[in-house]
C-alpha cells in the first residue's frame, strides 16, 4: 500500500493524438418561398455537394446524405426543445414537431472526387451534410425577406418578427 502524500502516488499523464488528415467538406444551397403575410416558409429544394473518396456502398452513401438533410431540416425549421425552469414542455413526441417525408424537398446531390484515407481510397460521409443545412435554409430565407434571422428553428413568428424589424 502507498501511503497518502507519497510521491509515488502522484502521476501526470499527457495524451496527444495526431490530427486526422481526413478533412471532409460539404456545401449546400436551399431555395425557399416565404409568405410575407403569414411568415410561412416552404422549402422548395436543396443542393448538396460533398467531397468523397471511393464510394463503396452507393445506396448507403446516398442514404447518409438524405438522412443528414432531414435532420438539418428539423434543426433549421421545426425542432425546438422548449423548457420552463428546466422542465421540458413537450410531454411526448406528439407535441414535438419533427420533419416527415412531406417536409423533404427534392435534393440534388453532387459528389466531388477526393482521395480518401480508407480502404480503396474511401472517405467517411457520416452526418457531414447535416452541418450546413440549417445555415443554407436560413440564408435562403434571409435573401427572400431581406432580413437576417439569428435563432433556430426559423418559425413563422420569427420570420414575421424579422420582417417587422426590417420595416422599422
Amino acid at each position: 500500500m502507498v501511503p497518502p502524500g507519497d510521491p509515488i502516488s502522484r502521476a501526470q499523464v499527457t495524451l496527444t493524438t495526431p490530427r486526422s488528415g481526413d478533412q471532409a467538406h460539404c456545401v449546400q444551397a436551399a431555395e425557399v418561398r416565404v409568405d410575407p403575410e403569414t411568415g410561412a416558409v416552404d422549402l422548395l429544394r436543396v443542393a448538396s455537394a460533398q467531397d468523397v473518396g471511393t464510394i463503396i456502398n452507393p445506396i448507403g452513401h446516398q442514404g447518409q446524405i438524405e438522412g443528414a438533410l432531414v435532420q438539418g431540416i428539423g434543426f433549421g425549421l421545426m425542432e425546438e426543445l422548449a423548457s420552463d425552469e428546466g422542465h421540458i414542455n413537450a410531454s411526448n413526441l406528439g407535441d414535438y414537431k419533427m420533419p416527415t417525408i412531406r417536409d423533404v424537398p427534392p435534393l440534388t446531390t453532387t459528389n466531388l472526387p477526393a482521395e480518401g484515407p480508407g480502404p480503396f481510397a474511401a472517405r467517411a460521409i457520416g452526418e457531414l451534410p447535416h452541418i450546413p443545412t440549417a445555415g443554407a435554409i436560413a440564408n435562403a430565407i434571409a435573401d427572400a425577406i431581406g432580413a437576417p434571422l439569428f435563432e433556430l428553428p426559423i418559425t413563422a413568428e420569427r420570420v414575421l418578427a424579422a420582417l417587422d424589424a426590417r420595416r422599422r
